[in-house]
């Protein structure tokens, strides 16, 4: 990543990050997120309660959790020097998440994806996008991921950026299994993924 960005013209790597191309910084990323700005806003749903949390970039927290306390406490986790701040505008973006799964209602109401500022490696970046290509309905293996990636021996590393997927149902890590279909790990519970993937079949 580093090199395309002095490929690309940039003066120093934190330029690659101006204008929203690649979200936020390696340096505030690894920092806590300090120095963003980052609303956030809780729901319940069918699968739990769920946090979304966004930069003016983009979505860069989506998390499920038992209780609208518990799922503010992972945004909080995760960016701990951030300044957050409740922003009831964003509960547009939890009906747009739950879109991912359910479908629209209808064609007239359907719901444009969230942006997504993520902060990852340049493959986790690229699994990430590749997740997002999965049907709703359908499911892939680790390792058929990594073959459709043009990376058949990264079968790991895809688990892994799986694994560190900040961004539940938009980037829908749950539509990825192990090798035999069984639902493996998921960062949000296994039962949440079961029921994610029962919902995504019935509105398929």
């Amino acid at each position: 990543m580093t090199n395309a960005i002095y490929s690309a013209g940039f003066g120093s790597s934190s330029r690659g990050y101006d204008g929203a191309q690649l979200g936020m910084t390696p340096t505030r990323f690894a920092q806590g997120g300090c120095g963003e700005q980052i609303g956030y806003a809780t729901a319940p749903s069918p699968f739990g309660w769920i946090v979304v949390g966004a930069t003016a970039r983009g979505l860069c927290w989506l998390a499920l959790a038992a209780t609208s306390a518990e799922a503010e406490a992972s945004l909080r986790e995760e960016f701990p020097l951030a300044t957050l701040e409740a922003d009831p505008s964003l509960a547009g973006w939890v009906a747009a998440a739950l879109a991912e799964v359910r479908g629209p209602t209808s064609p007239s109401k359907r719901l444009a994806p969230p942006q997504v500022d993520l902060r990852g490696t340049a493959f986790q970046l690229r699994v990430w996008q590749a997740l997002r290509q999965i049907p709703r309905g359908q499911t892939r293996s680790y390792s058929q991921l990594a073959r459709e990636m043009g990376e058949p021996k990264a079968t790991r590393a895809v688990a892994r950026a799986c694994a560190m997927n900040r961004v539940a149902l938009v980037v829908p890590c749950h539509r990825v299994v192990g090798a035999t279909g069984s639902l493996t790990g998921y960062r949000w519970g296994l039962e949440r993924k079961r029921l994610l993937l029962a919902a995504e079949r019935g509105n398929s």
